[in-house]
């Protein structure tokens, strides 16, 4: 006889754990989560854990604004300890940017984020150590800053597992099983069949390939997304808030250690896509160098940094940037993927959205945004990761 379950999750990254955490304390009794590797051993271990609040829609927004308050309660919420650190984040746009960016932060503003716009002058008052050339504007953000994605994850899975939910790792599914229009459960590598009316493709970078495995494509690329860590010269001075120069194609964002993690905003992901298994392999140092080269136009003070390290990340990447939340044609299959980026920062809010869903058919936040079906219409427009800022 087959196991059964009420729901069985894909993926044992921040996204899989936060739904499982929020179904469980729905009341869904038998929430089954099989990871194919360990927890967090995905693009949710890769990530930087940048938490900003700039977004061009009202969804997204509320999202972020309701994930940030997570974050920072997250012992008292959850359990554990999500790495919060507010140390604020800069956003620098150039000229032709900066109507979106006013727009996005009237976004900001009627959700409650706190955010004010900055004259370059005005925002070396806060971050004397950036370049202010080409910039026109930017938004400074006091509450952002960045999270521990795997310590977030940890923590959803604990308190997941208090509340019911079998975490089963090292189970890689192999086959979605279907009845007519609708799925009926899983098999995996080990041959297993376990039953279930509502299965979630929470797998990440693995989402599209996935899919596949019940006659299904999900319109993602995984881009690679090279990140590269710096140890901060004895002159740099104390350590950074997080910038993100939109103008320049750079962010910064500090870690333990005099270190700082930097990277790449140039939208080139998408061409550049890449095998989900190659995720944390080396980078050359010609790479390297043509990153931190932009990195140090934005941030000069780090041009004398010592490079340390650096890995291929990746994202997940959807036609318009923005994930994909909803349920496909297939009944009782859902989609938790697609986050272009935003998983980690989004995940709280994730997972409470789908969780809703599942159990209830509706949404608080309005899902229309993150609907499957959005793809289909001759009026769905292409993104980047920029516009994923300022629309």
């Amino acid at each position: 006889m087959n196991r059964t379950a009420e729901v069985v999750i894909i993926g044992g990254g921040v996204t899989g754990a936060s739904l499982a955490y929020h179904l469980a304390r729905r009341g869904v009794t038998h929430v089954v989560v099989l990871e194919k590797k360990f927890l967090a051993s995905g693009g949710t271990g890769r990530s930087i854990g940048i938490i900003r609040q700039l977004y061009p829609t009202q969804e997204a927004s509320q999202m972020v604004f309701r994930s940030l308050r997570v974050f920072q309660s997250f012992r008292e919420r959850v359990g554990g300890d999500s790495g919060y650190v507010g140390c604020g984040a800069l956003i620098g746009v150039s000229e032709h940017m900066l109507p979106a960016l006013k727009h996005s932060m009237e976004v900001q503003k009627a959700t409650g984020i706190r955010a004010e716009l900055l004259s370059p002058n005005e925002a070396l008052s806060i971050e004397p150590r950036i370049n202010p050339q080409g910039l026109a504007g930017l938004v400074y953000e006091p509450e952002s800053g960045y999270g521990d994605p795997s310590g977030v994850t940890m923590g959803y899975a604990r308190a997941a597992r208090d509340l019911g939910v079998a975490i089963e790792q090292g189970v890689e599914v192999t086959g979605i099983r279907l009845s007519g229009d609708r799925v009926v459960g899983v098999t995996t590598a080990s041959g297993e069949a376990l039953d279930a009316p509502v299965v979630v493709n929470a797998a990440g970078l693995w989402a599209a390939i996935v899919a596949r495995l019940a006659r299904a494509e999900l319109p993602i690329v995984v881009g690679r997304h090279p990140v590269f860590v710096v140890k901060r010269p004895a002159a740099f001075g104390p350590s950074h808030l997080v910038y993100l120069d939109l103008a320049g194609g750079s962010y910064v964002r500090p870690e333990t250690g005099d270190l700082t993690l930097t990277g790449s905003l140039t939208e080139d992901e998408t061409r550049h896509p890449m095998d989900p298994e190659l995720l944390g392999s080396e980078v050359g140092f010609e790479e390297a160098a043509v990153a931190l080269e932009r990195t140090s136009q934005a941030l000069p003070s780090l041009a004398d940094g010592e490079y340390q390290d650096g890995y291929a990340g990746a994202f997940d990447i959807t036609p318009d940037w923005m994930p994909i939340l909803d349920e496909s044609p297939i009944r009782g299959l859902y989609i938790a993927a697609g986050m272009s980026g935003h998983g980690f920062k989004l995940a709280p809010a994730v997972g409470e959205l789908m969780a809703e869903l599942i159990t209830e058919g509706r949404t608080t936040i309005n899902r229309a945004p993150f609907r499957l079906d959005r793809f289909a219409e001759t009026r769905a427009r292409g993104g980047s990761f920029v516009s994923s800022y300022l629309g």
